[in-house]
């Protein structure tokens, strides 16, 4: 049970969403603590899970791939907006990915969810 809940969302590029994440979090830990922008604790998260269901987009209109296909960046932050909104059980096992649609040489995920207050 998180007893001081802070919000995250961030994208991170890596071979896989596991691996984006932990070198996402290493970075981040790295960064010094600012009393007035407190930030969630990434070194809490034990697991990423990959949001493959799209139903809210389907609902919206707005849907414009395959489960587990790539996504554009609005529908990701939108689809991640529901998913935190309804508190969605795959952003309370720890944090939620995205997959971006990317050029790039690594897939680009959008990572997503509730972790503990950072010192």
């Amino acid at each position: 049970m998180i007893t001081d809940p802070m919000l995250f969302r961030f994208t991170a590029s890596g071979p896989t969403p596991e691996a984006a994440f932990t070198a996402f979090a290493a970075k981040d830990r790295e960064q010094p603590h600012d009393p007035f922008r407190p930030r969630a604790d990434l070194s809490k998260v034990t697991e990423v899970k990959v949001a493959d269901g799209r139903d809210w987009l389907r609902a919206d209109g707005c849907f414009d791939g395959q489960d587990g296909g790539p996504l554009c960046e609005d529908d990701a932050d939108w689809l991640a907006d529901r998913l935190i909104e309804d508190y969605d059980p795959i952003v309370r096992s720890g944090a939620a990915a995205l997959l971006l649609r990317t050029l790039g040489d690594e897939p680009t995920w959008c990572f997503f969810g509730w972790s503990a207050r950072g010192e």
